[in-house]
C-alpha cells in the first residue's frame, strides 16, 4: 500500500529520476549503470503527490518514516548484494563485459 500524503490525504510515490534513457546500442556498462540508477532513486528518491507536490520526509508520521527507513536499508543491502554478485561473476570470468 502506498504512502499517504500527510497534507491531502492523496497517495504519494516516488519521484524517480529523468536521467537518460534506454538508447538503442547501448553498452552493457550503460546499461548497468542504468539499472543502479533506477535502483537507486526508487531507494532514496523522494515523495511526490500529484495535488501537494514533493514532500519532504520530516512531514510524514513517526511510525510512516520507520517504515521508510526499513525499506530503504532493505534496498541498499539488495543493492549490495547485486554489486557484490556483478563484480564476482566478473572476476571469476562467468561474465565478460566489452566483449
Amino acid at each position: 500500500m502506498p504512502y499517504q500524503c500527510p497534507r491531502c490525504g492523496e497517495p504519494v510515490h516516488r519521484g524517480y529520476s529523468a536521467g537518460p534513457g534506454l538508447v538503442e546500442g547501448a553498452s552493457r556498462a550503460g546499461l548497468l549503470g542504468i539499472l543502479f540508477g533506477i535502483f537507486f532513486s526508487a531507494a532514496f528518491g523522494d515523495f511526490q503527490c500529484k495535488k501537494c507536490g514533493k514532500i519532504a520526509k520530516s512531514e510524514f508520521p513517526p511510525e510512516a518514516r520507520t517504515k521508510m527507513r526499513t525499506k530503504m536499508m532493505a534496498m541498499f543491502l539488495l543493492i549490495l548484494l547485486v554489486i557484490g554478485a556483478i563484480a564476482l561473476a566478473i572476476v571469476s570470468g562467468v561474465v565478460a563485459i566489452g566483449r
